[in-house]
């Protein structure tokens, strides 16, 4: 099943869910269950497994006699010889439980409801595999099925002992389970009070009481389900032993096996959140294969990074000293009094680096070219630590590791990139970034797609065991309905012949049943007479019916609020509240203040006559009913709270209640009622064990690392105070946990390996960053897989319109009808029946048949549409064995067939019309005669153009012409205006470009004509950037300088691609739905934002000493007067500064709800909100602790809404997916052709195998070499050399450098010696496999690198990494893994979303290219501060590309924001580029914001053509799915020829590839395109 298919049968969950939880038998038909024929039935319709047993009673208390019972089928199983087991087993399936009788699931309907006094008392087996055992089953509350072991417990108790009784009873009460998970929350309350050891010692009495009831009930170990075989018993058995051991043992840091366990209890007393974490520990066995897969490609790749990049870190630059060269030379130094010069201390000595303003490490630089590059007065030299504490490196294995993955998570990776790009040069990185990320997206984007191959399979499961169920309840009542009916025709018989002695007597049990059915309708009557009066009164009440006059105010009441236009007015009156709301700003005027609370009071007003309207039209009953009238009531009273105590502190934020109101819009707004329906669904079993598992890292947290950030706080902070992210109490614990769940997790680690152990914090941050991460992708794909549909909740939206739909839409009739009677009906049908009129003819029209004659009569003012020749578009349908079973023989035969055909038609093929017929309405001298004179002249010429402009050689000139002028854009950078000649040279092919591009669209004009050249988007397109162009020129002869207008030629290269126009078309169809979307995120912003401001505004000032760059203290400046007082005592250094991002009012809070979602800047508006005091008070460090919680709460709705977001993308895939490629999209039809091959290439059969050698001595080679074990030693070898890499380290020892080389030496040795051994045993055969040539290729360049190693390392690439192509081949070995399959399965659903990769990436590239120009040419003069320095600018094309590429990750874009907040005067020299936007932020935050929400959705499309394939690969019922995508035929053209319109037409209709290509406009493609059988053609 394609994810297509399953998203298809989302909506059919939910009903089949509620349709097989309410599936029952009744008891007359349980009772026919024990019938002969029946069950005979039955057992034909194999539904044996599920009858009951056949008896009397279906449930049979456990006796000692059911013992015996048991021992005798034992003994008579083991008189049968065994030979007759055997014999049986061979013939059919051994026996299996029944899955319905399963312990821990309810009972199955098929057996009714057991009697209440059965319940906790043990039962005899109903599966009929546990008959023959000495098991017994139990019922507790909910029908659930426990099973136990009939064997005395402990060897003493039998299960009749009262004591093993009373124990059953007891732990299947539900009282029991109730208390026990009241003990573990109590245990988790008391988890923070780790010094209470009573209480400790009180849960672990009761944890040992509960395991001994378990063992008395189930006993021990002997025999099926007892205690030690259910594994979730071992978690007791831990939790005992470690609190026994802690009696008498200090554990230390090892407590955490005392916490980690006891926190998990709760999953034990929890039946719901036990099955979640089953499902879940299943799901990541199914994740086994991507895993492997993840640590091998990582493992590679830290190497390669350790052979590149190992040391380059320790570069930096060093102040110069005048005998820093010279060790030897003596002076006098006055801070030591020492007068000789040690060259190693001097540069090991910190003080002497060199360190930019704000930054805690020292400048890096590099000897290469391309590296960073130290200031006048240092020198670059290796020396001291590594950044970042000295773990930010590749000088081990370890270091390297943790750098890539630190890279593929993404998590201050900009920082690593950046020291790695000044440390090794732009070289050296760009061809690590070209290898490790796109390495890193595979590995992500596979993870993601098993995530979700697996909660697809839970999925499918569950519903396939629905279905399955309900199937065989339906087989089965119509069984039992079948035999009811025969009962009744028997028993209607049998009354017919004896009425005299049946018929009385059954009238007799009739008319008794019907007087005791009137005698308990009598009784209901006089029991409901008979209450008191008070309880009529209040029901009375309640629903608002007390007398006459309620029920007559009610009625009315009713009418009025019922009224579509009610609501209308309501709707109105939200969104009016919701604006003035966000009218608020600091500093607002009194007056405006003052407005805003008039309005306030208005609306609360209103909103609180609409409640008591509703009470009183509903009833107090009725009005509570609805879920909508509770959330206002709520709303409506926390507002007259509000406004009644407003004088009294800390009430003030019960105005944010009203806030909520935003929410009712959801009854009227679809979109927003399935987000909303979206959160309420995630309040479910996985959402608590992700709180749970929250607690539990909380917890160890603390008891792992709170002594050790309080005893080496000075390693990590200056001023020896904690900083903001630690683990020293339980709130900052939980902070940096829920920090590290959204993927910040590198900087903490690095304060934690200071203060404490490495090992423990590598382990604990990993364990945290993977656990919670994968419960939240799950909890992520949970909801985007539930049974919420979006389509089918539009559907039901579309079909019945709302009240205000209903009221917009009379009062638009009503204006209509108003305006209409104004101009008079008598128009009115005039013109209705004149365009009745013309619909007709038009109609009429189109079904005409057109005939080739005539076709070649219209002359050039027939419409080009109506010649099936001119639309076709050369792309239709053909037999698949047509296009991969024939021979190149004959293929070569169809395409010279084709080009015949081709010519032929090219010959008659005449352009269309110049211009719209209104045109020659209007212009009747626009009419030529072509078929003589002048006119044929003009025909003749316009055929001849749209011969040019149709010929490919043509179509390949422009696009080689676009390629240039995009590549003469990288040349424009600010290093132009010095020289002279480059720039004289650019303008003269700017103006060549510009002349070609002319001179295209005048030949396309002349040839396809006005009507069809602007009919066409892609057309459009050119036309507009052409015109951009020429006004470009226009503008720099007067000498206006407009270069940002060339960057948008790139434009231009969107329609010469087709899998860009793929993607292009696909960004388009799902617009519609992204807007939708974007309005409810915005909603739910304005909500945040406007709590932001009321929160915040005004408090994010400060006082700051700009000299130093420090915050005054609280204690020394309070508040702005004080701070004001110090700048009028002219203390110049002295300013009040504003944040850039804060929530001074709604537009600024959206931008910081920006900045909080795509980039690290929401940590720096946390702080200040966490620091924030007054209004215009001076901030105090971590001041308001629970703001924290207003970041918390808006990270959760952007979970939200992002999984929305999704939601709706994949649905728009769904409903448009033939407009994507079917199942494989963003592909055209020939990279589908691609994607077979693929498929075939993955799933073809093993070669022949190789002929064993007829010499003796070659057949014993040839033995030995195709051994199993040759091969694992091989493996281990290789593996061997894999370990001997990874412990090469920076500055070993030469001892060690000795011993690794002779290790290499001997490696290669080895690899030698199996090359040649299995060259002389196979022969010529040895090259006929790929994996011996990728063997023979690697070992070649191994010897070249180990001999030519100066060589290429003074001219080429360090021969270090030739070293980490011998990994390469342990490549041909994955297939000896155990999970080389599904390794295999996971590679196929990647190589097949190749193309669509390579059609998205080409889009985002060009994205890329096209910001980057732009940002060059406005951007490139931004001052040198955050992000911005001599290597990461906009200055030249290349820094530009890498800081946009910056941008795309979303990390530090808001540091770019800094710079263009300031004035034209900061941003440095005034050249002839444009500076203006360097001080102007709106136009930075559009610039920014429209690349990242590009970027975003091109991403989206990666990992979702990721997943899609994945999906595609793991079905192996759709491997033969090539029918599916048609191919390339010249059939129509055969068509036409022979006069077969209409056929030619319906293939041509029958077209699905959609926008067509400008070159080859519909209506007018050349016919040689029908040459174009390659597949990988449309690749480039």
């Amino acid at each position: 099943m394609s994810l297509f298919d399953f998203w298809r049968s989302i909506r059919e969950r939910g009903p089949l869910l509620r349709r097989t939880n309410q599936l029952r038998l009744t008891p007359a038909q349980i009772r026919l269950l024990g019938n002969s024929e029946v069950r005979a039935v039955l057992q034909n319709d194999s539904m044996v497994s599920l009858l009951p047993p056949v008896g009397t009673e279906i449930f049979r208390c456990f006796t000692p006699a059911s013992l015996e019972e048991i021992q005798r089928r034992q003994e008579a199983e083991g008189e049968e010889p065994k030979r007759r087991r055997n014999e049986q087993a061979a013939e059919k399936d051994p026996p299996k439980p029944d899955t319905h009788l399963e312990a821990g699931k309810p009972l199955p309907f098929i057996y009714g409801d057991p009697p209440p006094e059965l319940l906790t008392t043990p039962l005899e087996e109903l599966d009929p595999f546990y008959q023959s055992q000495k098991t017994f089953i139990v019922l507790s509350k909910g029908h659930i099925l426990s099973r136990f072991n009939a064997e005395s417990s402990c060897f003493l108790l039998s299960p009749s002992n009262p004591l093993r009784t009373v124990s059953m009873k007891i732990v299947r009460n539900t009282f029991f389970s109730l208390f026990m998970m009241l003990t573990v929350l109590a245990n988790y309350f008391l988890m923070k009070f780790p010094e209470s050891r009573a209480a400790e010692r009180v849960f672990t009495a009761i944890y040992t009481s509960e395991a001994v009831l378990k063992v008395v009930s189930r006993g021990f170990c002997v025999g099926r389900f007892t205690f030690i075989r259910d594994p979730w018993n071992w978690l007791d058995l831990l939790i005992i032993s470690t609190g026994f051991l802690t009696e008498f043992v200090d554990l230390g840091k090892f407590s955490v096996l005392v916490t980690i366990p006891r926190v998990m209890k709760i999953f034990t007393v929890t039946p719901g959140l036990k099955k979640t974490v089953e499902a879940l520990l299943q799901s990541v066995r199914r994740l086994a294969d991507v895993i492997i897969l993840m640590v091998f490609c990582l493992s590679i790749l830290a190497l390669i990074g350790l052979q590149l990049f190992m040391g380059v870190m320790k570069h930096k630059c060093v102040i110069r000293h005048f005998d820093l060269l010279n060790s030897t030379t003596d002076y006098y130094d006055n801070r030591t009094g020492s007068i000789h010069f040690n060259y190693h201390q001097y540069i090991s000595n910190p003080v002497n680096y060199y360190h930019l303003p704000h930054h805690h490490d020292a400048l890096l630089c590099g000897n290469s070219s391309g590296a960073g590059v130290c200031p006048d007065g240092t020198v670059c030299l290796k020396a001291g630590q590594n950044p970042n504490y000295g773990y930010t490196s590749f000088d081990s294995y370890g270091s390297s590791l943790l750098s890539l993955f630190r890279l593929m998570t993404r998590d201050f990776w900009d920082n690593l990139v950046m020291l790695t790009f000044r440390a090794a040069g732009v070289l050296y990185v760009s061809v690590s970034v070209l290898v490790f990320f796109p390495t890193c997206f595979f590995l992500l984007s596979l993870l993601l797609a098993m995530v979700a191959v697996a909660m697809v399979e839970q999925e499918k499961a569950s519903t396939s065991e629905d279905k399955r169920r309900e199937e065989e309840f339906s087989r089965i009542v119509k069984v039992l309905m079948s035999r009811e009916e025969q009962e009744e025709e028997e028993e209607a018989s049998s009354t017919a012949a004896l009425s005299q002695e049946h018929n009385s007597p059954q009238k007799k049990k009739k008319s008794a049943a019907a007087d005791r059915g009137l005698e308990h309708a009598a009784v209901d009557e006089d029991e409901e007479d008979h209450r008191p009066a008070r309880c009529a009164f209040i029901r009375l009440f309640l629903k608002g019916d007390c007398c006459g006059c309620s029920r007559w105010l009610k009625l009315r009441l009713s009418a009025f609020v019922m009224n579509p236009f009610f609501d209308l007015v309501i709707v109105i009156c939200i969104v009016l509240n919701t604006v003035f709301m966000s009218m608020e700003y600091y500093p607002m005027t009194s007056s405006f203040e003052e407005l805003l609370s008039i309005a306030n009071l208005v609306f609360v007003g209103i909103f609180t006559a609409e409640m008591f309207l509703k009470l009183a039209a509903l009833g107090l009953y009725g009005y509570f009913q609805v879920s909508w009238h509770i959330l206002d009531f709520v709303i409506v009273i926390s507002s007259l709270v509000e406004l009644g105590m407003a004088a009294v502190e800390g009430l003030s934020l019960l105005r944010i209640f009203q806030l909520l109101r935003v929410l009712r819009l959801a009854r009227w707004w679809p979109e927003l009622h399935l987000l909303m329906k979206i959160t309420w669904a995630a309040l479910q079993s996985l959402t608590l064990v992700l709180l749970v598992m929250v607690f539990m890292f909380n917890v160890v947290g603390m008891q792992l690392f709170q002594n050790d950030y309080r005893d080496g706080v000075c390693r990590i902070s200056a001023d020896c105070m904690l900083p903001r992210w630690h683990m020293h109490d339980s709130v900052h614990t939980f902070f940096l946990i829920f920090r590290v769940l959204l993927g910040e997790w590198i900087e903490t680690l690095w304060d934690c390996m200071e203060v404490s152990d490495r090992t423990s914090c590598v382990i604990f941050f990993l364990m945290v960053l993977v656990i919670g991460n994968l419960l939240v992708l799950s909890l992520f794909m949970t909801l985007l897989l539930s049974s919420v549909s979006y389509d089918k909740l539009t559907a039901v939206e579309g079909k019945v319109p709302n009240n205000p739909q209903i009221a917009i839409n009379q009062t638009g009739t009503c204006i209509r009808e108003h305006v209409l009677s104004l101009v008079g009906n008598r128009n009115h049908v005039d013109h209705q029946a004149v365009d009745t009129k013309r619909d007709d003819k038009k109609e009429y029209l189109a079904l005409n048949p057109v005939t080739s004659d005539q076709l070649s009569l219209n002359g050039n003012h027939d419409d080009l549409s109506r010649d099936p020749l001119y639309r076709f578009s050369c792309r239709a349908p053909v037999a698949e064995a047509e296009s991969e079973f024939k021979v190149p023989e004959d293929k070569e035969e169809k395409r010279l067939q084709c080009d015949i055909r081709a010519d032929e038609n090219h010959k008659e093929n005449t352009p269309g019309d110049c211009c719209c017929d209104g045109c020659y309405r209007c212009c009747p001298f626009l009419c030529v005669d072509t078929s003589q004179g002048r006119g044929r002249v003009w025909s003749n010429f316009r055929r001849t153009c749209f011969l040019i402009v149709q010929h490919k050689y043509f179509e390949a000139f422009i696009v080689f012409i676009i390629l240039l002028s995009c590549a003469a854009l990288v040349f424009e950078d600010d290093h132009l205006q010095h020289r002279p000649v480059l720039q004289a040279v650019l303008d003269r092919v700017d103006l060549m470009f510009t002349v070609i591009f002319l001179v295209e669209m005048l030949l396309k004009w002349i040839a396809f004509g006005f009507k069809k050249y602007f009919s066409s988007f892609w057309f459009w397109l050119d036309f507009l950037v052409l015109d951009v162009s020429l006004v470009s020129l226009i503008f720099g002869l007067f000498g206006f300088s407009c270069p940002s207008l060339r960057a948008l030629r790139t434009l231009r290269t969107l329609s010469r691609f087709q899998g860009t126009r793929v993607v292009l078309r696909g960004l388009s169809l799902c617009l519609g739905p992204m807007f939708s979307v974007l309005l409810v995120v915005m909603a739910v912003w304005l909500i945040f934002s406007i709590l932001g401001v009321q929160m915040f505004a005004g408090k994010f000032l400060y006082c700051l000493n700009e000299t130093s760059e420090e915050t005054f203290m609280s204690t020394d400046v309070a508040n702005k007067t004080e701070c004001f007082w110090l700048m009028e005592a002219n203390y110049t250094e002295v300013q009040w500064k504003n944040p850039k991002f804060t929530f001074d009012n709604v537009a600024m809070g959206y931008l910081s709800l920006i900045v909080m979602t795509t980039s690290t800047g929401w940590l720096s508006i946390m702080y200040a909100a966490m620091d924030v005091t007054q209004v215009e008070s001076q901030p105090q460090y971590e001041y308001n602790l629970s703001m924290f919680l207003f970041f918390i709460c808006f990270m959760i709705s952007y979970f939200f809404t992002f999984n929305f977001f999704i939601r709706v993308f994949i649905d728009t895939l769904h409903q448009h997916r033939h407009k994507f490629g079917g199942k494989h999209v963003f592909t055209t039809k020939q990279q589908q052709n691609f994607i077979r091959a693929v498929r075939r290439w993955f799933s073809k059969e093993p070669q022949e195998p190789v002929p064993r050698p007829q010499n003796p001595c070659r057949a014993r080679l040839f033995d030995l070499v195709t051994a199993l074990l040759f091969k694992v030693v091989v493996v281990m070898v290789i593996s061997l050399n894999m370990v001997v890499l990874m412990v090469e380290t920076d500055e070993q020892s030469a001892e060690k450098e000795a011993v690794l080389n002779w290790f290499s030496f001997i490696f290669i040795i080895v690899y030698l010696a199996e090359f040649l051994l299995k060259v002389v045993a196979l022969g010529r055969h040895y090259f006929s496999s790929r994996l011996n040539i990728l063997d023979f290729v690697v070992l070649i360049v191994i010897i070249i690198g180990l001999f030519l190693t100066d060589l290429i390392e003074k001219y080429f690439i360090s021969p270090a990494f030739f070293s980490v192509l011998r990994l390469a081949r342990i490549l041909p070995f994955l297939r000896l893994i155990r999970h080389a399959r599904g390794i295999k399965v996971l590679l196929m659903g990647f190589a097949m979303s190749l193309p669509a990769l390579f059609n998205i990436g080409l889009l985002l590239l060009l994205v890329m290219f096209t910001f980057s120009a732009v940002g060059m040419f406005h951007l490139a003069y931004l001052p040198r501060q955050m992000m911005i320095d001599d290597m990461f600018n906009f200055q030249t094309f290349g820094s530009s590309v890498i800081s946009m590429l910056m941008v795309s990750t979303c990390l530090e874009w808001h540091s770019l924001l800094y710079g263009l907040t300031n004035t034209p005067a900061d941003c440095g020299l005034q050249t002839t580029f444009s500076t203006e936007s360097c001080g102007s932020p709106a136009a930075a935050l559009v610039f920014f914001t429209s690349y990242i929400f590009l970027v975003f959705l091109l991403q989206i499309h990666l990992f979702t053509a990721v997943i899609l394939e994945t999906f595609n690969a793991m079905n192996p019922e759709d491997a033969e799915d090539a029918e599916d995508v048609p191919q390339v035929s010249c059939e129509p053209i055969s068509n036409i020829l022979h006069g077969k319109q209409e056929e030619a037409s319906a293939v041509i209709q029958n077209d699905a590839e959609g926008t067509p290509d400008p070159s080859k406009i519909s209506g007018s493609s050349p016919p040689t395109s029908c040459l174009d059988e390659n597949p990988t053609e449309s690749m480039g």
